[in-house]
């Protein structure tokens, strides 16, 4: 019951931060996708670097706030993919295919490096 605690207490954080980055990129770009690229690449980073840390084993309930509560609440898969629908429709494929590609092999690539900085910690 701990770990529901946690999870839900991080997820409204994350999705404070989420709402808050948003609201950010709202103010100086007219471009949601930007938002959702920034979320998604910083969390795969943070989210490795936990793992990386090994939070999950050690400290479990501190991974549930902040793995899988906090950012679980701050990235965004279901927006992501409305957004590549949306690009799709609007036959902006340049732009999709840009988009998919940072944030497919660049979540792939900062989880990586979150996992590897973690290593000097």
């Amino acid at each position: 019951m701990l770990e529901l605690a946690a999870a839900a207490a991080g997820g409204a954080i994350g999705s404070l931060l989420r709402y808050g980055t948003g609201l950010l990129f709202a103010r100086h770009t007219q471009r949601g996708d930007r938002a959702t690229l920034t979320v998604n690449l910083t969390g795969s980073f943070i989210l490795g670097l936990l793992i990386g840390l090994g939070i999950q084993e050690r400290i479990p309930l501190l991974y549930f706030f902040a793995g899988t509560g906090i950012l679980g609440g701050y990235t965004t898969y279901s927006t992501f993919m409305v957004q590549c629908v949306q690009m799709a429709r609007e036959r902006k494929l340049l732009r999709l295919a840009c988009y998919l590609l940072l944030t497919c092999c660049g979540g792939l690539l900062l989880g990586w490096a979150g996992m590897t900085v973690s290593c000097f910690l």
